[in-house]
């Protein structure tokens, strides 16, 4: 049995694997993991068991209990039943169980071990993550973050706003910049900005824009494999996953960081018929709004937020009231700025809006 150890802010996860299993699993996880110095004694196990007959043993045994039904990733559902005072958890598609043994301890069994098995253990160390970070204080944004000239900057949006494409211009400048993550985002009431382990998405019409993403794709063929899709034959709006940490060997000058203080939000409106860039008109009450709805603690209504595995331990009160703490400090302290821009807007003219009045 080997153990890899995982350091991501506020928590350590410790995955126990057997030997024969261990290059796939630690591939999986350094996909999507920034490495990151410990910085707290806290640590969540989570066994992981490549066993058919075991597999097989416990899903009998959760078909024939009565359960809790959750709606889960992507439309999945997840079966909850207890079984000698530990919790297992059956996805609807049958391809791997979860079982809990308490809050700090867990167990993925599957039948065989390959990438996609391999895929359930970051998966659970997401989920296990998101609801340590808001016990933590922290909340869980709908946003891209990165680094420029030492200066947070916090990309906020609604799906298909053009965060993404923003976020490749500014990857693109010939300077240093660090990256955190993509679509999601935590922040706290002293405005750090913390990573959340998850594939980059990126949707063809970006890619095919790009000449650095053009040729990661290309090469790799990436659409391929992940999609069986052909790459010059996909349509823009057709969406495809990357490892979080291939961002370093797209851009380079790219550094991958997992934590860094927010100084700049940005609501970026992509305009495809536009050409420059404009600062676009925001009221005080807009930028409250906007915060709220990109702001997905405590509305646990889509996909990885569900409360399953593990249940919030701070209260919903208390997490309303320190969510009106942040936005207040956040109207205070941080630039906020919408803006429109095109596909030809250069980022050195969106980093010049930035610091203009």
């Amino acid at each position: 049995m080997r153990t890899i150890e995982c350091n991501l802010p506020d928590i350590n996860f410790y995955i126990n694997v057997d030997e024969k299993n261990y290059d796939v699993v630690k591939k999986k996880i350094d996909e999507s993991i920034i490495p990151y110095d410990k910085n707290t004694f806290e640590k969540i196990e989570i066994e992981y068991i490549v066993d058919e007959k075991k597999f097989v043993t416990i899903l009998n045994l959760i078909k024939n209990e009565e359960g809790i039904i959750y709606d889960s990733f992507k439309k999945q559902k997840h079966k909850e039943v207890k079984i000698d005072n530990e919790y297992y958890y059956l996805v609807d598609t049958q391809e791997y169980i979860g079982n809990k043994i308490d809050d700090k301890h867990y167990r993925i069994i599957v039948r065989n071990n390959n990438e996609n098995s391999a895929n359930w253990i970051v998966r659970i160390i997401r989920e296990l993550y998101l609801r340590e970070k808001e016990d933590k204080g922290y909340f869980f944004m709908h946003g891209t973050s990165l680094e420029i000239d030492n200066k947070g900057i916090m990309l906020l949006g609604t799906s298909g706003s053009g965060k993404t494409t923003l976020a490749v211009k500014l990857l693109e400048l010939n300077r240093m910049k660090k990256f955190l993550s993509n679509d999601r985002i935590f922040i706290d009431n002293d405005l750090k900005m913390d990573y959340f382990p998850q594939a980059v998405t990126y949707a063809m019409g970006t890619v095919k824009n790009n000449q650095k993403l053009d040729t990661y794709f290309k090469e790799n063929r990436i659409l391929e494999k992940r999609k069986n899709l052909i790459y010059e034959d996909a349509k823009n709006d057709i969406d495809c996953n990357t490892p979080l940490n291939d961002v370093k060997k797209i851009f380079n000058l790219t550094e991958m960081v997992a934590r860094t203080k927010l100084n700049y939000i940005i609501y970026p409106r992509l305009d495809m018929e536009f050409n420059g860039i404009k600062v676009l008109e925001m009221s005080t009450l807009e930028k409250k709004e906007l915060l709220e709805i990109t702001n997905f603690t405590p509305n646990d209504t889509e996909s990885l937020r569900k409360l399953w595995i593990r249940k919030r331990q701070i209260g919903e009160n208390e997490i309303l009231i320190n969510k009106r703490k942040l936005i207040n400090k956040i109207m205070k302290e941080v630039k906020i700025k919408k803006i429109k821009y095109g596909v030809n807007t250069k980022a050195e003219e969106i980093l010049k809006c930035l610091e203009e009045e």
